[in-house]
Order: structure tokens, then C-alpha cells, then sequence
């Protein structure tokens, strides 16, 4: 067959990701010196994060554990930068973190976001910032240089419509929900006594956490991750850091009775909000082990042990594009929507 002359090639990862070759921060036009931040600045970005607060209505509270490992101060093997705004009087007004995800082998996963000061809203920082944060997302990813698929993310709590507008500007487009299920605490006898029936018929046994079994729990989390999201799998430091925060008073690992194998595991911490809340940071089990009672199990002895400790209230975090067959789980257990999450997202 002769050829028709057309030729065709794939696109390398600097084809697809057009990454700047230099990159300004925004203009000193919208009123705030910025640069990037370190450790010392974490007191500001937390003074920050709260006057913030009562205007975004976060669906979770962004913790100083969660803004230690961002600013250099805790252990993680996920790449940070972090852009802070400060105006004439040296107070910070806005950030803008980049994330690049470790632990991933199937894709790039650059997370950003973004908080300004409520009363410098309205002035471009925002987009300023998505446009500076998109531009240095593409060069974490080139400096990479494995030429993987590329997801460029933010989350904004749905009722944040100018901030959603913002992104759509952008490029981002709306890629799946985050829904934050909560429910009131205790559970009635009849339950536990089925849950712990199921519980010996599959010869599995409950115990509480402790921080000595992490990676074993570790482990387990990422091959029932490696199922969804990309493999985004959590390396170790960030699991012991997150670990730490665990509450072993409300968490539970289950462990089979011949060979001591992890086989699943409910970890929840407490936050201390207007009154105490319990949240699941972790929930999985075992796919051989599956359909035989244990997650209800484990549910069962969570809610009872919260009320023991005073927390009248648990909640979790469902990616209902991903687990759908989660939320259905959880909502049998009575769990309902406080507020949800959109990811918004620029694949290429």
C-alpha cells in the first residue's frame, strides 16, 4: 500500500504537560510581597487557616499536624511547596501549597490548594495563585520525568462557588466527590452480639492499636488502595505520622486466630471540635476475608467504645465515585452527608 505521506508520533510528557521554563510568582500589582514558606512560618499559616474558617466551612479541619509536613517539620515523602502572600504589615493573607504525591507508580498526582484571607478576596490572588500553582505542578512533574498519565488536582468544599468558578477558568473540570458521612455514636446489644457470632465463625479476633503494627496495617491499607485512585499508595513516614494521631481507645485491628495476619483494621482519631468527634482515617479489610462480618464487626466495637470515651459523634471520608459499595456499607450502618467535597482536576 503506498502511503498517503501522513506520519504520526506519541506525544512525549513535556509535549503534554507544556511545562514553563520559567515561572514568576503573582504580581506585586495585587498588593502582597510573596515567597516561598518554611517551618518558621507555621504559626502564621495556622492564624491564617483559622480566620479563614468561619467563611469556607471546611469538610475537614486542616490540623497543624496536617500543616507540619508541609512546611519541612514533620516526616514525609511527598514533595511540598508552599507560596505565602504578606502584606505591607507582614501578615500572611495567602497561600498556595503544591503536593506532588510519592508512592505512586501509575501516575503523577499533584494536589493543590489554596486559602486567602477573607478580606483580600475579590482582588485576583485566587486565580493568580491556581495559575502560579498549575505552572509549578507541571515542573515537579518534568523534573520527574517518568512519562506517566498526569492528574493536577483541588478539592473545594461544594458551597465555595467562586472558588469552583475559579479553577473552571482554569481548566479544571469537576472529576469526582469527596462526602464526609457522620452518625451518632453507641450501638444496642443485639448487634454486638451478632457482630461478635460472625466474628468467631470466621476465626478472627479484634485488638486494639498500637503504633507497633503500623506498617503491617500499612501493608494491608495499600494493596486495598492499589484497587482504586491510581494505586496512590501511602509511604511509611507518612503513615507513622499519621498513625500516631490514632486514638487506640477507639481502634481496632482484626487479626486471624491461626496465624496472627492482619486481615483488616478500623483507625480513628478525635478531634476536638464544639464537642468531641471521632474520625475513621483508615478502614479496610482483607479481600480474601471480605463478606464474612468483620468490617461490621469492627463498626460495632468503634461506636461502642466512643461512647465509652465520651465522643458522641463518628464521621468518615468516602470517595463515592471510587466506593460506592463503601457509602452503601455505611449507610446501612446509619451514616449520613454532612457536606461533600469536588475534585476538580486537569488529566492529561
Amino acid at each position: 500500500m503506498e502511503s498517503n505521506g501522513v506520519t504520526a508520533r506519541a506525544g512525549s510528557l513535556d509535549q503534554r504537560l507544556r511545562v514553563p521554563g520559567h515561572l514568576e510568582f503573582p504580581g506585586a500589582h495585587l498588593g502582597l510581597t510573596w515567597a516561598l514558606l518554611g517551618g518558621g512560618d507555621v504559626d502564621d499559616v495556622i492564624a491564617l487557616d483559622l480566620r479563614c474558617r468561619p467563611s469556607d466551612r471546611p469538610s475537614a479541619v486542616r490540623r497543624p499536624e496536617v500543616i507540619a509536613p508541609m512546611l519541612g517539620l514533620a516526616p514525609t515523602a511527598h514533595r511540598h511547596e508552599i507560596l505565602g502572600g504578606r502584606d505591607s504589615t507582614g501578615e500572611l493573607r495567602a497561600v498556595g501549597s503544591v503536593v506532588l504525591l510519592a508512592g505512586v507508580d501509575t501516575e503523577h498526582v499533584c494536589i493543590l490548594e489554596a486559602f486567602i484571607d477573607p478580606l483580600w478576596r475579590g482582588r485576583g490572588i485566587g486565580r493568580a495563585l491556581i495559575d502560579w500553582q498549575d505552572g509549578r505542578a507541571r515542573q515537579l512533574i518534568g523534573e520527574d520525568g517518568r512519562d506517566l498519565p498526569v492528574s493536577i488536582e483541588s478539592r473545594v468544599v461544594a458551597h465555595l462557588t467562586e472558588r469552583r468558578r475559579l479553577l473552571a477558568a482554569a481548566g479544571f473540570s469537576p472529576n469526582r466527590t469527596l462526602e464526609y458521612l457522620v452518625r451518632t455514636t453507641g450501638t444496642s446489644t443485639a448487634v454486638e452480639e451478632v457482630a461478635q457470632a460472625k466474628l468467631a465463625a470466621a476465626g478472627v479476633s479484634l485488638i486494639p492499636f498500637e503504633p507497633g503494627l503500623s506498617e503491617d496495617v500499612r501493608t494491608v491499607y495499600n494493596r486495598s488502595r492499589s484497587l482504586s485512585l491510581g494505586g496512590r499508595l501511602i509511604p511509611a513516614e507518612d503513615f507513622a505520622r499519621i498513625a500516631d494521631e490514632i486514638d487506640p481507645r477507639i481502634s481496632y485491628i482484626a487479626v486471624a486466630d491461626d496465624d496472627k495476619i492482619v486481615v483488616g483494621f478500623l483507625l480513628a482519631r478525635i478531634e476536638q471540635r464544639e464537642t468531641p468527634e471521632s474520625w475513621i482515617e483508615f478502614l479496610a479489610i482483607e479481600r480474601g476475608w471480605r463478606s464474612q462480618g468483620i468490617a461490621d464487626a469492627l463498626m460495632s466495637r468503634h461506636l461502642a467504645d466512643c461512647v465509652e470515651v465520651g465522643v458522641p459523634l463518628t464521621g468518615t471520608t468516602i470517595d463515592s465515585k471510587l466506593n460506592d459499595e463503601s457509602k452503601s456499607w455505611l449507610e446501612r450502618w446509619d451514616f449520613y452527608p454532612r457536606s461533600s467535597d469536588i475534585i476538580y482536576a486537569i488529566e492529561m
